[in-house]
């Protein structure tokens, strides 16, 4: 759908012509069915003969507090006003090819030991501690048998990142706390992550965890990418590059000295944030490791 024109204002105290509100109801609906799984306004061009009860009027509103951001809407579009102006920019988005997500993965080669070695020699540490994050961060496997690669969706990154604007309308996909139950786990998880991709594609790729090493797409520059979809592309394409932008990630963090020393709890907190211990990372992490270093 294109930019709309109104001539005149519609909602709450406009002037409110049959054609101007018959087009302000046809782009909240193409728009409000992003954020509201409400129903279709009818297109009739009336606002009836109590405009204040008027479900034009609360649709008006619904955009103007979810999308524009207003605290107190006013249920009014003015021509180029703020609503107007926020209308059309909306509208000019929808139509464009959105980034996709890649084809499963024929290639789906384990990594060598000397990928291992090499990477341990570019991080001056030992194969063991890079096999050791591998096995915690994705149970030792990079992709789903169907051939991508592995994920996690955090709906509570994905509603910080969206400004919360989600929460109440798609609740299992955008959550203001983390919450354990909302996870699907194993390719189920794409599910979540395309519902999530109809409502804001970047933000939603930089919510999930990707690959072997779980590294988020929002840490898509530290893994050594111009972008979050670029990071993903890649991440689709083998175990090696999935490898190499562990390493990226590391050096960029600077968490190379705490696999070098073995420090499990640093690198954890840093791998993994703050709350590291309550999955007992650095506990997984060195149990690992040591399991390899004996081989």
């Amino acid at each position: 759908m294109s930019v709309i024109r109104i001539p005149q204002s519609v909602g709450l105290g406009g002037v409110n012509t049959p054609a101007d509100v018959k087009t302000v109801q046809t782009a909240l609906n193409k728009l409000l069915k992003l954020i509201s799984p409400t129903k279709a306004l009818v297109v009739d061009g009336r606002l009836g003969s109590r405009p204040e009860n008027s479900k034009t009027v609360a649709a008006i509103k619904q955009f103007q507090s979810k999308v524009v951001g207003m605290v107190r809407p006013d249920g009014k579009i003015d021509p180029n006003g703020r609503s107007h102006r926020k209308i059309n920019e909306k509208l000019t988005t929808i139509g464009q090819v959105h980034f996709k997500l890649p084809v499963a993965s024929s290639n789906v080669q384990a990594l060598s030991e000397s990928d291992f070695q090499d990477v341990a020699n570019q991080l001056g540490c030992k194969v063991a501690a890079i096999k050791a994050v591998a096995e915690v961060e994705s149970a030792g496997d990079a992709f789903f048998s169907n051939g991508k690669p592995k994920i996690l969706y955090e709906a509570h990154i994905f509603s910080r990142l969206t400004n919360h604007k989600y929460d109440s309308s798609h609740p299992s996909i955008s959550s203001r706390s983390w919450n354990r139950s909302l996870y699907v786990g194993g390719p189920q998880e794409y599910a979540r992550l395309e519902k999530a991709m109809e409502l804001d594609v970047t933000e939603a790729l930089k919510s999930t965890s990707w690959g072997r090493f779980q590294i988020m797409g929002f840490n898509y520059s530290a893994a050594g990418f111009a972008s979050v979809e670029a990071f993903v592309q890649t991440m689709f394409t083998s175990q090696r590059k999935q490898l190499d932008a562990f390493v990226n990630f590391v050096k960029s963090k600077g968490l190379e000295k705490h696999l070098i020393t073995l420090n499990w709890a640093a690198f954890a907190e840093g791998y993994n944030g703050s709350q590291y211990a309550q999955n007992k990372y650095d506990v997984k992490l060195k149990k690992a490791f040591d399991k390899y270093d004996k081989k």
